[in-house]
């Protein structure tokens, strides 16, 4: 299980030397192509720039976690489509933040992950990073559906 102050580590540290960030996501690219493409390819056209640029800070930032605790599997087509329809069935059938975060916290164990999740997504007139209602709920599929991918292992 990732505790927050994991979480915590691994953002300051893509804070403090972005070369990190840089470089995970050259791994990620490279090992995990799939998971980029699927998980963010499919949805680069609905999100605006600033949107997509912090769907990847969190996604960089979840996936360093984990993968500083043990190594990360490579994950085929079939295992990414399966958790991002997870994802996207509670979103569909509920089309609201607050009742699909609910769900996802009973549904996926890394609470301290999804409550990272939440945090940095959930609407807040103060949060610096503007993020469209439909946007919130891709960031949060797509959120969702690694950190179930990543909890697996």
């Amino acid at each position: 299980m990732i505790a927050a102050h994991q979480l915590d580590e691994t953002i300051l540290n893509f804070e403090n030397n972005a070369k990190e960030l840089d470089k995970l996501l050259d791994h990620v690219q490279e090992k995990q192509s799939l998971l980029i493409d699927i998980l963010i390819g499919t949805h680069a056209e609905l999100l605006t720039e600033e949107e997509m640029d912090y769907l990847l800070f969190l996604f960089l930032g979840i996936y360093g976690t984990f993968q500083k605790q043990a190594e990360v599997p490579i994950f085929t087509e079939q295992e990414i489509a399966k958790a991002e329809e997870f994802s996207w069935q509670i979103i569909n059938d509920n089309n609201d933040y607050n009742t699909a975060m609910d769900l996802f916290f009973a549904a996926i164990p890394e609470e301290d992950v999804m409550d990272f999740i939440d945090l940095s997504i959930a609407p807040d007139d103060e949060n610096e990073i503007k993020i469209t209602d439909p946007g919130r709920l891709i960031l949060l599929a797509v959120l969702a559906a690694l950190t179930k991918l990543l909890g697996k292992f």
